[in-house]
């Protein structure tokens, strides 16, 4: 299992670590070897690279790094950026280099020549404002073609995310142990490169407190499909969804949530988008609702929507239904009526977010799934308060209105307001129309199917991005479409 930790909650793991498993040097020894063989691995060896160590113990992993790459034959010099090693770790692994270091009177020249760099310099260590000696080193390090940063790019601050203009700037970070928390912050996510975590020998165990699980899998949550099974084995699901504006959104919803496996899908919409759908989705039923003049839904939905219910293992509301005084009743219908479990997104959090309090009068369980602006709406957070620390404007929320949180973005946080996962799947292909309503219908499949809403949120938004990342691999992100997406699955 991996975490996502603030540098306090880093600090005491390695603690931990070092009284019961593997002392501070060990686990610097495996940090550098880790690191280096991840760079072997990534670059050719007749190169030259440059390390540079700063004087704490990211630099110890620099100079055990720099001895893998000499051994490989790969011709490399140390750089002292900030003088000779001050920690004990560091200074150890200094005296066992037995390389050419230099500090400042051949630093530009090293730099020039080189075709890799590894930053060591700071780590987690860093906040406020580079040296502007430093600073200058790292804009010539920012020049050379492969740049890998361990840890944290130096000149990041490794619990908000905030960083100097002169950070040094990666083409790979190896994050060491676990993910910082800074570093899925959106003010420095776009500068990290391609991330890769790397397990240097810390045991669960000794992560005592952690800030979130980093979701980087699939447990198999959904029930098995014995032969004995029929429709009703794997749920009944009620999505209510779609306008004449927005009928794309109600049949996405509803073919994700038929392909991730419910046995029975009704969709509740509008009449205009009931025959629109019909001649495209033959697998699920249909619930015409009364529209307007716009085609949205319209008064006289009571009655049908109050005899279906009951007979429904989740509803899933809000996708493409437009926002409207009819939308807020039929939203905050279901919000007070539905014994299920229920999914609320987009137009359906809109159109609650004046009466945001409704939600902490439900029974059953509650996902709703705001992009940032969404949530600010319902929070009164700005969206920059929003965006500077995800994770606990989620969990804030979450334990406040007893529901589950799925804050999207890069690095989608889900929380239940105590347990709080960060998903590390997903890409640049879902930022488009139409995502959201994939995975709407995913998760309220699981849910239909008797999944939990928080594993059912979780899982649901690594399936969704990991399907996502499966796809880049065949063709562009730019080309991937969300029906993709669910032809996928």
């Amino acid at each position: 299992m991996n975490y996502v930790v603030t540098n306090q909650q880093m600090k005491a793991a390695e603690a931990e670590c070092d009284r019961n498993f593997l002392s501070y040097s060990e686990l610097m020894k495996n940090a550098g070897t880790a690191a280096g063989n991840y760079i072997l691995a990534h670059c050719d060896k007749k190169i030259r690279a440059a390390v540079l160590c700063g004087s704490g113990n990211n630099g110890g992993d620099g100079f055990v790094i720099a001895k893998l790459l000499r051994e490989n034959y790969i011709s490399t010099e140390i750089i002292l950026v900030n003088g000779e090693p001050k920690t004990d770790t560091a200074l150890e692994y200094y005296d066992r280099s037995a390389l050419g270091i230099e500090k400042d009177a051949r630093c530009k020249e090293v730099l020039c020549e080189a075709d890799i760099v590894v930053d060591c310099i700071f780590g987690t260590g860093f906040h406020g404002k580079l040296p502007e000696k430093i600073a200058g080193i790292i804009r010539l390090a920012n020049k050379i073609p492969l740049r890998f940063a361990v840890d944290v790019p130096s000149g990041v601050n490794s619990d908000t995310g905030e960083y100097d203009e002169n950070c040094f700037r990666p083409t790979h970070t190896l994050v060491l142990a676990a993910m910082k928390k800074g570093l899925i912050n959106p003010a420095c996510i776009d500068i990290l490169g391609k991330i890769e975590l790397i397990d240097i020998g810390i045991k669960s165990e000794c992560y005592c407190e952690y800030t979130a699980v980093f979701k980087d899998s699939a447990e198999d949550v959904l029930p098995k499909r014995l032969l004995s099974s029929h429709k009703g084995t794997f749920g009944r699901l009620m999505n209510i969804a779609g306008s004449l504006q927005y009928c794309g959104a109600a049949g996405l919803s509803t073919k994700a949530a038929l392909k991730m496996g419910v046995g029975l899908c009704t969709l509740a919409a509008p009449v205009s988008v009931v025959k629109m759908l019909g001649s495209a989705i033959f697998e699920t039923t249909y619930l015409p609702l009364p529209e307007d003049k716009n085609g949205s839904v319209a008064e006289g939905w009571a009655e049908r929507i109050a005899q279906t219910l009951p007979k429904m293992n989740a509803v899933s509301v809000g996708c493409g239904l437009g926002n409207s005084e009819e939308t807020r009743k039929l939203t905050e219908f279901v919000v007070k009526n539905a014994s299920c479990p229920i999914i609320i997104d987009a137009d359906g959090i809109n159109s609650i977010a004046a009466n945001i309090d409704i939600l902490k009068a439900r029974t059953g369980d509650t996902v709703i799934t705001p992009h940032p602006l969404e949530f600010s709406r319902i929070s009164g957070l700005s969206v920059s308060e929003i965006q500077r620390d995800r994770i606990s404007a989620a969990k804030s929320f979450a334990e406040e209105y007893g529901v589950v949180v799925l804050l999207k973005g890069a690095y989608t946080v889900i929380t239940d307001g105590k347990e709080v996962c960060v998903n590390a799947s997903g890409n640049a292909a879902l930022a488009k129309g139409g995502s959201g309503d994939v995975l709407t219908g995913i998760i309220a499949s699981m849910l239909a199917q008797g999944v939990t809403a928080l594993k059912a949120a979780a899982e649901g938004a690594f399936i969704h991005g990991m399907t996502a990342d499966m796809l880049a691999r065949e063709k562009p992100q730019r080309a991937i479409l969300a029906g993709d997406i669910i032809a996928g699955l």
